[in-house]
């Protein structure tokens, strides 16, 4: 889908299926550029349904760090 460091994009209504019967979702795409000499190795991709990009990275960024307050 053209990911590089740097850029972002969000799709709206987009078929989404694994099996048949699977309706339409958004879908956010995010990686964040260099910053301060540091490169993540991948970006995102999101399955949401939130309505906009920056909802679905802050929804993602702040679900992340919930999460790993629960890792053992």
């Amino acid at each position: 889908m053209g990911l590089v460091s740097g850029t972002s994009f969000y799709l709206i209504d987009a078929k989404f299926t694994k099996q048949k019967g699977c309706g339409t979702f958004d879908i956010a795409g995010y990686w964040r550029r260099q910053y301060r000499g540091k490169q993540e190795d991948e970006g995102w991709y999101l399955l949401t349904n939130v309505g906009s990009l920056k909802e679905a990275i802050d929804t993602f960024k702040c679900r992340s760090g919930i999460e790993a307050m629960f890792i053992e």
